[in-house]
This record gives C-alpha cells, sequence and structure tokens, in this order.
C-alpha cells in the first residue's frame, strides 16, 4: 500500500468513526429522551469523545484531519501537497458517507435518506464562520506553538464548546455536512441547507487563517522551530547541549 493511499484510507476511516458517532448519538438520544437538552448533550458528549480518540490514534498515520476545511488550511500553509489535498477531501467526504449510512443502519433507518431538515438563517451561517474559524485558528497556533500533541484534547473542546454556544451546533466541517445529509436523524440537514453550510464553512476557514497569519507575522524565528522534530527543537532550544 502506497504512503498516500495510507494517509489516505486513515483519514476515510477516522472520518467514518466520527460521522457515526455524530449520526448514531443523535438517534440514541432522540430514542431515550424526549428533553431536547438532554439529547443535545448526548449528541455532544458522543462526539467529542470520538473526535479525541481518533485524532490521538490516528494523527499520527495521515495527520488526523478528518475535515476538509482544516486539509485546506494545511494546504495553504504548504503542510500538504496538491495530491494529499486532494486524495485526503474525497476520502473525508466518502468516509463521512459512510460513516452516517452505517449510523443509518445500525438504527435500523435506510442506510441512504436523504435529510429534509432545514437550517436556514444568516445567523446559522454566521455561526459556521465562527465555529470553522475558530477551529483553524487554534490547529494552526497549536502547531505554530508546537503543541499540536494538544490537539485531541483542544479540538474536542472547541467543538463540544461550539455545539452549545452556536446556533447551528457547530458543524464545522464540509465533510460532516455532507454526511449529515443523507439521514432522517436530528442530526440531519437538507441538501440547500447543506450547501450554504459548506460555503459559510469554507469562508470561515479562509478568515481563520487570515488571522493566523496575522497573530503570527514577524515570528520568524519561531516558525522556523515550529517544523522541527523534537528532537531538534531541543538541541536548538536547550542552552545546555
Amino acid at each position: 500500500m502506497t504512503h498516500l493511499l495510507r494517509k489516505s484510507f486513515t483519514e476515510f476511516l477516522g472520518t467514518a468513526i466520527l460521522l457515526a458517532a455524530v449520526v448514531g448519538s443523535s438517534f440514541m438520544g432522540s430514542f431515550l429522551t424526549q428533553d431536547a437538552l438532554l439529547g443535545l448533550f448526548v449528541n455532544t458528549f458522543a462526539t467529542i469523545l470520538a473526535l479525541g480518540c481518533i485524532i490521538f490514534v490516528f494523527g499520527s498515520i495521515s495527520g488526523g484531519y478528518f475535515n476538509p476545511a482544516v486539509t485546506f488550511a494545511e494546504f495553504v500553509v504548504k503542510r500538504l501537497e496538491l495530491s494529499e489535498l486532494i486524495a485526503f477531501i474525497v476520502a473525508q467526504l466518502a468516509g463521512a458517507f459512510a460513516g452516517v449510512a452505517l449510523a443509518n443502519y445500525m438504527f435500523k433507518q435506510h442506510a441512504v435518506t436523504q435529510s429534509t431538515i432545514a437550517h436556514k438563517g444568516v445567523n446559522l451561517y454566521v455561526s459556521e464562520i465562527l465555529a470553522t474559524a475558530g477551529l483553524i485558528i487554534i490547529l494552526q497556533l497549536l502547531i505554530h506553538q508546537y503543541n499540536d500533541h494538544l490537539a485531541p484534547i483542544a479540538i474536542p473542546a472547541w467543538i463540544g464548546a461550539g455545539y452549545l454556544f452556536t446556533a447551528s451546533t457547530c458543524f464545522a466541517n464540509p465533510a460532516a455536512v455532507f454526511g449529515r445529509m443523507w439521514t432522517n436523524a436530528g442530526a440531519g440537514i437538507d441538501m440547500k441547507s447543506g450547501l450554504a453550510f459548506i460555503g459559510a464553512e469554507v469562508l470561515g476557514a479562509v478568515i481563520g487563517i487570515g488571522i493566523v497569519a496575522i497573530l503570527t507575522s514577524g515570528d520568524d524565528d519561531f516558525d522556523d522551530l515550529a517544523y522541527l522534530t523534537e528532537e531538534e527543537y531541543v538541541e536548538v532550544t536547550d542552552p545546555t547541549i
């Protein structure tokens, strides 16, 4: 198996697991309770746990992106090649679809059902811009500060918070939006709304990249350090060596 194929399969698998958790927990929450707040907490809790696990386990193989917006940001800052960008996004979209189909089947629904749940309104699009920009800022600054090992904690923390403070419940992932078009679970979204969400997320990613560029401008020395291996970093920064 080629290196790119192995990484792409990892992105497929991780995204499938994430969407199975998102949609499966949405079904579970609706089956267990009629309390909307409790259902939201079930969905949130399952999502952030699954997200933390897949970033922790798969991050060393493919980078642990599972999100076209994050993948695009990595390409813009030249940490991914064009071939990787294309392969990863295709894998993420396919994984999202597969994960949703699996969740539908687990809960005795048709494996593929087009959602009819509309999510319309400028407030929701602004929420997605904020959620995605925040995600990009957090991840890029973690990498810039040589703290990317904290991503399995920080990224789920942001997504979990976004579930509870944004009007859109923080999709922040074009692949997740695409996958959620194919379920009748409460986590679903109809195609027209989904395309608008994806547009908002792309804009949010661009804004996030721009903000990171502003925040890190002039840090040339630190930029050089941020891409060293841990051993090289210690050699450069430890005065006793």
